[in-house]
C-alpha cells in the first residue's frame, strides 16, 4: 500500500463500522454470563440457606423428641419404682397373713354371739342369729381360701421384687438413662441434618450436612459435661451431693410415700372387693390394708429410706426466682446445622466473603402442656348397648391429664420455640468439638443487637 492509500485508509477508519457488533456482543455475552452467574449463585445460596434451616428446625425437634422420650422414660419407671413397693408390701402380707390371723378371732366372737341372737325373744334378732351362724363358716372359707391364694402367689413373686429392691435394678436403669439418653439425642439431630444434606447433592460441595444439639450453657449434648451436669433436668437423690440434697431427697421420698400408696391402694380394692362387700363381718378387708400399709411403712421408712428414691426435677436458687431463667437454663436446646461452604459458579469473579462454614439454627423446649379444652356429647347404654346421644348438647371441659411439673408425669414434650436463649450468639460462634467446621465471628456481638436481627 502508498502512502497515499495508507492516509486513506486512516481517514476511513473512524467511519468503518464493520464488526462493531461483534466487538458489543462480546462484551454483552461477557455481561450476561457475569448475571447468569451472579442469579445462579444467589438462587443456590437461597436454596441452601432454605434446605439447612429445615434441616436444623427437623434436627433440633428430633433431638429434642429423643430429650422428651427420655423425660417420659423416667417418669414411668418412678411410677413402676412405686408400684414395686406397693406391691412388695401387699405380698410380704400375704406371706405373713397377719390378717388372717386376726380375722379368724373376730369371727369366733360372731360365732359365739350367734346363739344369743337366736334366743332373742324378737323375731329379727332370732332371724339375725340364724344369719350369723350361717355365714361364719362361709367367711372363714373366704378368708382361708383368699390367704393361701395370695400365699403361693407371694411365694412366686415375692423373691423377684425383693431382689428388685435390693439390688436397686430401677435406679440403676435410670442413671444409664440418664447417660445414654443425651447421646441419642445428638445422633438424631446429627442423623436428620445428614439426611437433609447428602454429600452426593449439587449443594454439598462433596461434605454432608452435620447437625449438633446444644444446651444453653453452650456445652454440646451427650459431650464431657454429662459427667459434671447432665442434660435432662433431673437429680438422683442418692448419690446427688448438691447444696439441694436433702431437698431433693425429701421431694422424692415425698412421692414415693405418695405414689407407693396409691399403688397399693389401686392394688387392695380389686383384690379385696369381696370382702368390702359380702365379707364385712371378718373385718379381713380392713384388716389387710392395714397390715399392707404397715409393711409398705417398713419399706419405706426403715429398710429403704435412702435408696431406691424416685429422680426429681433439678433446680438452682437463682434459676428458681426466676422463671424464665430456669426454664431456658434446663429445658432449652439449640440445635445448629453445619455444612461447608459450597464452590461458588465463576470462582474467579465471586467469592464467598465468609471465612466460617454455613450454619442454621434452631431452638426446642421440652415441656409440659397443658391439658387442651375438647367437647363431648352425653351418651347413655341402651338394652343392646349401643350408644344413644341425648339432643344437641355439647360440654366444653379439659382433658383428664396430670398437671403436676415433675417426674411423676409422663406428658413431656417438645416443641420449636423463638431462638431468644442469651447463649445463641456464644453458640454460633463456638466450634463444635470433633467437627471439622469453622464457627461463625460475629464480632462480640451484644444478645440484644443479636436478637434485632435474628428472626428466628
Amino acid at each position: 500500500m502508498n502512502r497515499a492509500g495508507a492516509g486513506n485508509f486512516v481517514c476511513r477508519l473512524h467511519a468503518d463500522q464493520r464488526g462493531s457488533m461483534s466487538i458489543v456482543s462480546l462484551f454483552a455475552v461477557l455481561l450476561l454470563a457475569m448475571l447468569l452467574g451472579m442469579v445462579v449463585n444467589a438462587g443456590r445460596h437461597a436454596d441452601r440457606k432454605v434446605q439447612m434451616q429445615n434441616a436444623a428446625d427437623g434436627a433440633a425437634y428430633s433431638g429434642g423428641v429423643v430429650l422428651a422420650r427420655g423425660m417420659n422414660t423416667l417418669a414411668f419407671t418412678n411410677h413402676l419404682l412405686c408400684d414395686v413397693f406397693g406391691m412388695t408390701a401387699y405380698l410380704r402380707e400375704a406371706r405373713d397373713r397377719n390378717a388372717e390371723s386376726l380375722a379368724g378371732p373376730v369371727l369366733d366372737s360372731w360365732e359365739a354371739v350367734g346363739p344369743v341372737f337366736r334366743s332373742a325373744p324378737y323375731p329379727k334378732f332370732a332371724a339375725l342369729g340364724d344369719a350369723i351362724t350361717q355365714k361364719v363358716p362361709l367367711e372363714r372359707e373366704m378368708v382361708r381360701t383368699f390367704s393361701e391364694e395370695q400365699a403361693a402367689v407371694s411365694e412366686q413373686l415375692l423373691p423377684v421384687m425383693e431382689a428388685i429392691l435390693a439390688e436397686e435394678a430401677i435406679p440403676e436403669f435410670q442413671r444409664a438413662l440418664v447417660l445414654t439418653t443425651p447421646r441419642l439425642a445428638q445422633s438424631a439431630t446429627d442423623a436428620i441434618a445428614g439426611q437433609h444434606g447428602m454429600a452426593g447433592s449439587g449443594l454439598g460441595g462433596g461434605q454432608s450436612m452435620r447437625g449438633v444439639l446444644w444446651r444453653t450453657d453452650v456445652a454440646v449434648v451427650g459431650g464431657d459435661g454429662e459427667w459434671v451436669r447432665s442434660t435432662l433436668p433431673v437429680a438422683d437423690p442418692t448419690l446427688d451431693e448438691s447444696p439441694y440434697q436433702v431437698e431433693y431427697r425429701n421431694t422424692a421420698r415425698r412421692q414415693r410415700r405418695d405414689m407407693a400408696n396409691r399403688y397399693l391402694e389401686q392394688l387392695n380394692r380389686p383384690m379385696l372387693q369381696d370382702f368390702d362387700r359380702v365379707g364385712k363381718m371378718s373385718q379381713f378387708g380392713q384388716l389387710w390394708r392395714g397390715f399392707t400399709s404397715g409393711q409398705l411403712d417398713r419399706l419405706l421408712n426403715e429398710e429403704y429410706p435412702d435408696r431406691n428414691l424416685p429422680f426429681v426435677l433439678r433446680h438452682d436458687d437463682a434459676e428458681s426466682l426466676d422463671p424464665n431463667l430456669y426454664l431456658e437454663s434446663q429445658f432449652m436446646f439449640v440445635g445448629v446445622t453445619y455444612w461447608p461452604q459450597m464452590p461458588e459458579r465463576l470462582p474467579g469473579l465471586f467469592r464467598n466473603p465468609l471465612d466460617a462454614d454455613d450454619m442454621a439454627f434452631a431452638q426446642v423446649s421440652v415441656f409440659l402442656p397443658r391439658p387442651r379444652l375438647v367437647m363431648y356429647r352425653d351418651y347413655d347404654d341402651d338394652v343392646e348397648g349401643d350408644y344413644e346421644f341425648f339432643g344437641d348438647f355439647w360440654y366444653v371441659h379439659r382433658q383428664n391429664s396430670p398437671t403436676s411439673w415433675d417426674l411423676m408425669n409422663q406428658n413431656w414434650t417438645v416443641q420449636l420455640v423463638p431462638a431468644t436463649s442469651r447463649s445463641v450468639p456464644t453458640i454460633l460462634q463456638t466450634s463444635p468439638p470433633g467437627l471439622a467446621m469453622r464457627a461463625q465471628n460475629l464480632g462480640g456481638i451484644s444478645v440484644e443487637g443479636f436478637r434485632r436481627i435474628n428472626t428466628h
